[in-house]
């Protein structure tokens, strides 16, 4: 009974990333996903998930857990003086790694754009983010960064954050058309580099002009 009930969870789970990829996430309603997932009972959603922001939270933990599966191996390879593209790398590679072992089509990377739109979802991502326990080797500090004002690279983490999961929902919708040639781990390494350099670049506007909200870096 057990595995039926997680099947059904999965099944529910993959059923609404993928409505919320291609339609976004205030325009599907839970019955929506219940028919679409095949479910019977209207109510599946408050049954396994106790109503519509645990559903998201679930849809958000999954991809936390398969990005922290993955960030051992990035955290054993840092060594003593790490680059900031190597600490970037290690934040960062995870992601592509995560999109890179879904099979085709896949609604990830458009589920974290809409994710990062949708006040409500951000709320959710934030309080996951917060839960999940990033090493300390991996929190948002590095050499390079020294004299940078905390304000100026929260701005710019809130930037990244946009420009990385706005540029892969972009390549996984041509991948899943088949018009990208290219594969995640050359997605990545683009990526990688352009934040690697905005995170570390010179400041012009050191009192942070821009006022962004508290956001998770990836």
């Amino acid at each position: 009974m057990g595995s039926q009930s997680d099947r059904a969870r999965v099944v529910l789970l993959n059923s609404a990333e993928e409505l919320f990829a291609i339609h976004g996430i205030d325009a599907v309603s839970n019955r929506r996903i219940v028919d679409y997932a095949g479910a019977a009972n209207h109510s599946a959603i408050a049954y396994h998930f106790g109503g519509r922001d645990g559903l998201l939270r679930a849809l958000v933990e999954r991809h936390v857990a398969e990005m922290s599966l993955r960030r051992d191996a990035y955290l054993a390879s840092l060594g003593e003086t790490p680059s900031i593209h190597d600490f970037v790398r290690s934040r960062m590679g995870p992601l592509f790694d995560v999109l890179a072992d879904l099979p085709r089509p896949s609604w990830r990377a458009q589920f974290l754009a809409q994710v990062g739109i949708v006040p409500s979802a951000v709320e959710i991502m934030k309080s996951v983010m917060a839960e999940s326990s990033l090493p300390e080797g991996l929190r948002f500090n590095h050499g390079e960064m020294e004299g940078i004002p905390e304000g100026v690279l929260r701005g710019r983490a809130y930037l990244l954050a946009h420009m990385v999961t706005s540029a892969c929902s972009d390549q996984e919708v041509k991948m899943n058309e088949g018009t990208h040639k290219g594969d995640w781990e050359q997605v990545g390494r683009f990526l990688i580099d352009a934040a690697a350099g905005m995170l570390a670049g010179p400041v012009t506007s050191p009192d942070g002009a821009i006022r962004y909200p508290s956001m998770p870096f990836l």
